[in-house]
């Protein structure tokens, strides 16, 4: 039967530095897993950010030469076209492509105004982008686009600048007092109504925010700009398409229309979402890494804490160790009983650290913050203690304490009756 009573006993005796060692073990481990909490909470935050709205399109925009070639010199721009975007279409790997386009006039109501510029899209946008909309809201439909309306639709901020009541404050998150839709507006000169306003913050274009966004149909831009360039072309892959081979295959159709080295990569921009998402998460992972590190170091700490109070305990119980020897016990069972002694005190102060960090995140989900602007723009991240940061944890912690018994329980294993003996 394995001697629970004694090891109970000998922690009993060592009292005030198994004290403080279970108290760094505690400390050590509310650090290593609010840290790594706090990351992984960053990083499914960020995760939630990039991959809404636009997160698996290639978005496809106009560059520099670099190569001269054919009407081409180093240094002259590309300007795309709507039949650019139909040419995109057409591809085997293409599922949808989508033009959008800037409409270089500010919106304003009274003496109010919106820095920025109108977003010209086509009916295809909202799907393409998982937008959503507020209730009462709706999209651009066929007559919109067929008699080149005047309407709009607005995200929360410029929502908010141009019709809510109070002033409008970058630091908080976006509320509106009234509801926009049926209201008119101008951009530029021209009067337009408000049909809807866009609800959850989605990334689109090549990364912008949808909160910043004023919608307005192509058709509308291209009445009032008949022969300006495009913006850029969304593109979704096919799920089966190659997306590396794609994005090159669309810069080389499009340099072959305009007559220009297909070998250029800087003539036309192709900025793949999803691989920067996967890039992204690489990044977030080595963050996460090194908090645990950091974590980890504090945790190493306190094993010395429970090694030292293994050697005390080794050294006040040698006589006993001789005697247990002497009628039997292995150098294993010996090994054995100092590593669970060492086990146990990790289990209590890792169990106590664990319920503190519970708490901890606890009391930092209650802290309102969720009304900051920037807060939001990181995918509201909170601290979240997963099962895998548990057993990251709970690994690491047994771990140590094997590392930090193990050489004391090699010192008592190695004790012969004779050295009992003769100790005081």
């Amino acid at each position: 039967m394995f001697p629970v009573k004694q090891i109970f006993h000998e922690m009993s005796a060592e009292k005030l530095r198994l004290s403080l060692t279970i108290l760094a073990i505690v400390w050590s481990t509310v650090c290593i897993s609010t840290m790594l909490a706090a990351g992984e909470g960053l990083r499914q935050g960020l995760i939630r950010s990039s991959t809404s709205g636009n997160g698996n399109l290639i978005y496809v925009s106009s560059g520099i030469a670099s190569i001269n070639h054919g009407y081409f010199y180093k240094g002259k721009s590309l300007d795309l076209t709507i039949e650019d975007q139909k040419l995109i279409q057409a591809l085997p790997t293409v599922k949808m492509a989508s033009a959008t386009a800037i409409w270089k006039e500010y919106a304003h109501y009274k003496d109010r105004q919106a820095f920025m510029f109108p977003l010209a899209v086509e009916n295809n946008y909202k799907k393409l982008n998982d937008l959503t909309l507020t209730a009462g809201s709706r999209w651009f439909n066929p007559l919109d686009t067929k008699e080149q309306r005047k309407v709009a639709i607005l995200g929360k901020i410029p929502a908010a600048i141009l019709f809510n009541k109070a002033a409008f404050s970058w630091d908080k998150d976006v509320k509106l007092d009234s509801d926009p839709v049926g209201k008119q507006f101008k951009i530029g000169d021209e009067d337009f109504t408000v049909i809807g306003v866009l609800d959850d913050d989605r990334n689109i274009e090549s990364g912008s925010s949808s909160e910043y966004s004023i919608l307005v149909p192509q058709a509308t831009w291209k009445r009032f700009y008949p022969n300006v360039p495009i913006q850029g072309i969304n593109v979704e892959p096919q799920p089966t398409a190659n997306r590396e081979q794609l994005a090159k295959t669309i810069r080389q159709v499009i340099a072959r229309k305009y007559n220009a080295d297909i070998t250029d990569e800087q003539l036309i921009q192709t900025d793949d979402m999803l691989l920067q998402q996967e890039t992204m998460r690489s990044f977030l992972i080595g963050l996460q890494s090194f908090l645990g590190i950091i974590g980890f170091v504090t945790l190493g700490v306190a094993g010395i804490g429970i090694a030292n109070v293994m050697y005390a305990s080794v050294k006040r119980a040698t006589r006993d160790i001789g005697v247990r020897m002497a009628v039997g016990a292995t150098p294993s069972h010996i090994r054995l009983h100092y590593i669970v002694q060492a086990m146990m005190t990790m289990a209590m102060g890792g169990f106590i650290g664990l319920l503190m960090t519970l708490g901890l995140v606890s009391i930092i989900d209650a802290i309102p913050i969720s009304n900051s602007g920037f807060y939001a723009s990181l995918g509201s991240p909170k601290p979240e203690l997963s099962l895998s940061v548990m057993l990251i944890v709970i690994s690491a912690l047994i771990l140590v304490g094997i590392l930090a018994a193990w050489f004391p329980a090699n010192k008592a294993a190695s004790i012969t009756p004779l050295e009992a003996l003769q100790s005081e």
